[in-house]
């Protein structure tokens, strides 16, 4: 890999961890040290708000796979992504699972794992 392909790999990671970041912890609840993100927030709108943060998610999958990332770890990220909005549908208990699974955060610690190696 050469330099220009290094950089353009690096800014992609970087804008990876944006988007993670902003759809799993871009708040604190006021007096906690607990973090919830645009994710969660959208997910309260009923009747389609866990999908779209599910289409957001695939974003991250998509870009998984163009870098190419063994089948293994886009299996992970896939399941990842099921999980966080099949749960996200259920009113409520799917919200607080989306609090704490964080499942952009998870996805991004695959994809740094695989490229590290």
């Amino acid at each position: 890999m050469n330099q220009e392909e290094k950089e353009i790999l690096e800014e992609k990671i970087v804008r990876l961890r944006q988007l993670s970041e902003n759809l799993d912890e871009s708040f604190t609840i006021p007096g906690t040290n607990i973090k919830f993100g645009i994710d969660a927030l959208i997910g309260l709108i009923l009747g389609g708000g866990d999908i779209v943060g599910g289409i957001f998610s695939l974003y991250i999958l998509r870009t998984a796979i163009k870098m190419k990332l063994p089948k293994s770890a886009i299996r992970s990220i896939i399941f990842n992504i099921i999980l966080d909005t099949t749960i996200g549908i259920v009113p409520v208990v799917g919200d607080i699972f989306d609090i704490f699974w964080k499942s952009n955060k998870r996805n991004m610690k695959i994809i740094e794992k695989y490229l590290v190696e």
